[in-house]
């Protein structure tokens, strides 16, 4: 969770499949990382295209992934906008489904414990885009 001390990034990871059996696979490694720390989770949405086509939120213990979402039942809180869920939307084909994870990136926190329990200040922690890292990259 974040601290006065330390914030880590946020950053939002959305799948697709065919067919929600397919996320059981990695349920068992994005709750590894929770249990080692390495993230908190902020938001769990599974998105289907309505009969509208627009987005859809669907509760997980409507899916029949063998039980595989229970563990995020709950988890939901809104925070992903509209527009995401639309844009979420325009990416699925019909039939498809989609997790989106919306988490805060913790594997720095235990180090920033330490470093301003020692008495260093943490000046700033930011996420940096892996588009500018690439332009930097062709600029040299």
């Amino acid at each position: 969770m974040a601290t006065t001390t330390y914030c880590g990034p946020i950053d939002v990871l959305v799948v697709s499949v065919s067919d929600p059996e397919h996320l059981r696979a990695g349920v068992g490694a994005l709750l590894d990382r929770v249990t080692a720390g390495l993230i908190e989770i902020l938001d769990v949405e599974l998105i289907a295209l309505g009969d509208d086509g627009g987005a859809r939120r669907m509760p997980m213990d409507e899916v029949p992934a063998g039980g595989a979402l229970a563990a995020f039942a709950g988890a939901e809180t809104d925070i992903l906008a509209p527009e995401d869920l639309d844009a979420i939307a325009d990416a699925l084909q019909p039939g498809d489904s989609a997790l989106a994870v919306v988490y805060e990136e913790r594997s720095m926190a235990a180090v920033v414990e330490e470093w301003t329990g020692a008495g260093a200040r943490l000046l700033w922690s930011n996420a940096v885009e892996i588009d500018e890292i690439a332009r930097q990259i062709e600029e040299d």
